[in-house]
C-alpha cells in the first residue's frame, strides 16, 4: 500500500523528485511518483489523486506553481509543496504555494527542498527518523549475506546432483564452471547482472555504462577459472517498453564492452514484466547476461596450483565496479544528491556509474607470454573473501596501494569498519593474480603495459585460509 504518493508537474522537476525519493526510501517508506500538470493535464491530474490511496500527498511544482494547491482543493489528505527554482529562483514558485485561501492549507518547505518534504510526510505519518541510523555494513543495509549463503547452500545441492550428467570440471561454487566435451575442450558458461547500480543509472537518467558492467561481471568470472569468452547474451526486463534513447545507450554499452572483450552478442531476451519490475521512476528495469568460453582442460585454473612463495599481484579496479550498491547508495545518497559535485571534482553520478574494469586482455596478455598463472580472483560481492575461493593457503598482503577516495568517503558516512569494508567492496582492486616468484616482475611488466598493477604480498602456508591485508589490520577466515 503506498504512503505518499509524488506528483511533479513536469519531467523536469525530476532532480527534486530525486531528493524526495531517496529520502523515503532511507525511511523506508512506500511511495509511487506520477507525473501532471496542474495546466496541461487537470483531468489526468483529478483522476491520479481520486485513485490514490496514499496517506500524504507532495507536490513538486516551479512558475506559477498551481499544482500543490490544485491538489488540496480535491482532497482532504496533507499536501506538502515543493517550489523549484525556476525563472525568479523559485520566489514566484514559494509564494504560489503559500498563498492559499483560508480552508485549503498547504504545507510547503523550503525551494528545492525535496528532502524536506518527504521527512515531513514521515511526521505525518509518524515514522520516527530519529531512530532511523545509517547502515555500517551490507546486512544493516538490507542484504544478509548469511541468509543469502544459506539459500545459496540449499539450491546448491540440487545444482551439485546435476552434475552426474556431464563431465563438470570446477566444484561447486566457484566464479564459473565448466563442462569437459572432450580432450581437448571443455566449455565454460557465467551468468551475471547488473544489480541495484541500474537504480543509480535511473536516477541519473543515463545508462551508458550498464551494459559494459554486465558483460564485465560476466567474461571477469569466466578468465577467473581460465576460459577465454568466446561469445555473450543479455537478458532485459523492464516495466513497460523503453524508449529508443535507453535502448540505445544499453545497446551501445553492451557493444563497446564486448568489443573490448573480443566477441559478439548472440542475441538474447526482452521482456515486458509491469507487475514484476518497478524502478525508482518509470520505467524501471533490470539487465542480466550470460557469458561463454572456451578451453582445453589442462588449461583450467582453480587455485589447486598455488603454492608458499608465490606472489600476490591486484590489478586496479574503478571504483565501486557494480557490487556493494545496496550499501553505498544509502550511505552516498544521505549527504549528497545524484548532481552535486564530490569533493574530488566529479558528481556522484560520474562516480556511482564509472564502469566495471574488463580484465580479458590482462588475462590473454598473461596466457600468451607463458605466465604460470596459479590463481585469479575477481573482487566482487563479498570483497576479499572471493579470494579464499582459490585456495587453503594464507595470502598475506603487507603492501596497499592508496584508497580511491570513494572508499574513505563511504567508510567515515556509515562509520564502517575496515574488515566490513573488505568483505563488501573491491578496495581499488578488481583482479587478484597469484603467479610464481620468479615470474612476478614479468607479469608485473605485461600488465602494466595494460592497467596499474600492484605487487600486495606473498602467498604462506596455514592450516586454514586466509585472507590477511596488513596495513588496515584485516584478517578473513574461511
Amino acid at each position: 500500500m503506498t504512503d505518499v504518493l509524488i506528483i511533479c508537474g513536469s519531467k523536469s522537476d525530476a532532480h527534486i523528485s530525486d531528493k524526495v525519493t531517496q529520502t523515503l526510501e532511507e525511511l523506508g517508506i512506500v511511495y509511487a511518483l506520477e507525473i501532471a500538470s496542474a495546466h496541461r493535464n487537470p483531468d489526468r491530474l483529478h483522476k491520479i489523486v481520486k485513485e490514490s490511496t496514499a496517506k500524504v500527498i507532495i507536490a513538486i511544482a516551479g512558475l506559477a506553481a498551481a499544482l500543490p494547491g490544485v491538489v488540496a482543493s480535491i482532497t482532504n489528505r496533507p499536501v506538502i509543496g515543493v517550489p523549484v527554482a525556476a525563472k525568479l529562483g523559485g520566489l514566484d514558485a514559494l509564494l504560489s504555494i503559500v498563498q492559499m485561501p483560508k480552508g485549503v492549507p498547504v504545507a510547503t518547505v523550503g525551494i528545492d527542498n525535496g528532502q524536506n518534504a518527504a521527512h515531513l510526510a514521515a511526521r505525518i505519518l509518524g515514522v520516527k527518523t530519529d531512530s532511523l541510523p545509517l547502515p555500517s555494513s551490507y546486512a544493516e543495509a538490507g542484504v544478509d549475506e548469511e541468509e543469502v549463503s544459506r539459500g545459496l547452500k540449499t539450491i546448491g545441492e540440487y545444482v551439485k546432483k546435476s552434475f552426474e550428467h556431464g563431465k563438470v570440471m570446477q566444484e561447486y561454487g566457484h566464479y564459473a564452471n565448466t563442462v569437459k566435451i572432450n580432450d581437448d575442450l571443455c566449455i565454460g558458461l557465467s551468468t551475471d547482472g547488473v544489480g541495484s547500480k541500474i537504480l543509480v543509472a535511473e536516477l541519473a537518467g543515463r545508462y551508458d555504462t550498464i551494459g559494459q558492467d554486465c558483460v564485465a561481471m560476466n567474461v571477469n568470472d569466466l578468465i577467473c577459472v581460465g576460459i577465454t569468452p568466446v561469445g555473450f547474451v543479455d537478458y532485459l526486463a523492464s516495466e513497460e517498453p523503453m524508449p529508443d534513447w535507453i535502448l540505445s545507450q544499453i545497446g551501445q554499452s553492451l557493444y563497446e564492452a564486448c568489443k573490448e572483450s573480443d566477441i559478439p552478442i548472440l542475441g538474447g531476451e526482452t521482456a515486458i514484466l509491469p507487475e514484476i519490475i518497478r524502478g525508482l521512476h518509470e520505467p524501471g528495469l533490470d539487465l542480466a547476461g550470460t557469458a561463454v568460453g572456451i578451453a582445453n582442460p589442462n588449461e583450467l585454473i582453480d587455485g589447486s596450483g598455488i603454492q608458499k612463495g608465490d606472489i600476490i599481484l591486484g590489478v586496479a579496479s574503478n571504483g565501486l565496479h557494480s557490487n556493494g550498491y545496496t550499501l553505498s547508495r544509502k550511505l552516498i545518497f544521505s549527504k549528497y544528491s545524484i548532481t552535486d559535485v564530490l569533493p574530488w571534482g566529479i558528481t556522484v553520478a560520474d562516480e556511482m556509474l564509472r564502469p566495471t574494469r574488463i580484465y580479458v586482455k590482462h588475462f590473454k596478455a598473461l596466457k600468451e607470454q607463458g605466465i604460470d598463472v596459479r590463481g585469479l580472483a575477481h573482487i566482487t560481492g563479498s570483497g576479499f573473501k572471493k579470494i579464499l575461493r582459490l585456495s587453503s593457503m594464507k595470502f598475506k598482503m603487507n603492501k596497499y596501494p592508496e584508497l580511491q577516495p570513494i572508499f574513505p568517503l563511504l567508510k567515515d558516512i556509515g562509520k564502517i569498519d575496515w574488515y566490513d569494508m573488505f568483505t563488501t567492496f573491491n578496495m581499488g582492486i578488481g583482479l587478484i593474480i597469484i603467479v610464481p616468484a620468479d615470474q612476478a616482475a614479468e607479469a608485473m611488466k605485461i600488465i602494466g603495459d595494460l592497467d596499474n598493477v600492484y605487487k600486495l604480498g606473498v602467498i604462506e602456508e596455514a592450516e586454514r585460509g586466509s585472507v590477511v591485508i596488513e596495513p588496515y589490520g584485516v584478517t578473513i577466515s574461511e
